[in-house]
């Protein structure tokens, strides 16, 4: 299953950027993160550890900045590999957010027809409350 979604936020691309990798800060604007910290950093990637969905998550973040964020996790159903670009535009930022979500298990086909939709609206929403959140920081 994979998808795309995205918006232009009125901020600066570094603002953007740094904004959505102060993984700390993640919970004041993230509807399914929370309580993020960074367990540990080597070069260019950042591994995190904190709740989504009511259940206790790790994810591998490889930063490229100021352009993109890559990152992968998995649950006991899921693995996720999703990109956050960060686009300069007039308006101020495209940010984009495209999601690979491999479904495993017997139950993956029924998860497969139901589950993109939700999931897209889903990614819109964080973005969205990303979005409200950037543009309202001094």
């Amino acid at each position: 299953m994979r998808f795309e979604v995205s918006l232009v936020v009125r901020v600066s691309r570094d603002k953007a950027y740094s904004t959505y990798t102060d993984f700390e800060s993640m919970q004041r604007w993230s509807r399914q993160k929370h309580g993020m910290k960074v367990s540990r950093r080597e070069g260019n990637t950042v591994y995190l550890e904190g709740t989504s969905g009511g259940r206790t998550r790790a994810r591998e973040m490889k930063l490229f900045p100021p352009e993109r964020v890559e990152s992968e996790g998995k649950t006991r159903f899921t693995r996720i590999r999703s990109v956050v670009r960060f686009e300069e535009v007039p308006e101020g930022t495209r940010v984009s957010a495209s999601m690979d979500v491999q479904l495993k298990g017997r139950w993956s086909w029924i998860l497969k027809t139901q589950g993109k939709a939700e999931s897209e609206s889903s990614a819109m929403g964080e973005l969205n409350s990303f979005a409200k959140y950037v543009e309202g920081l001094p």
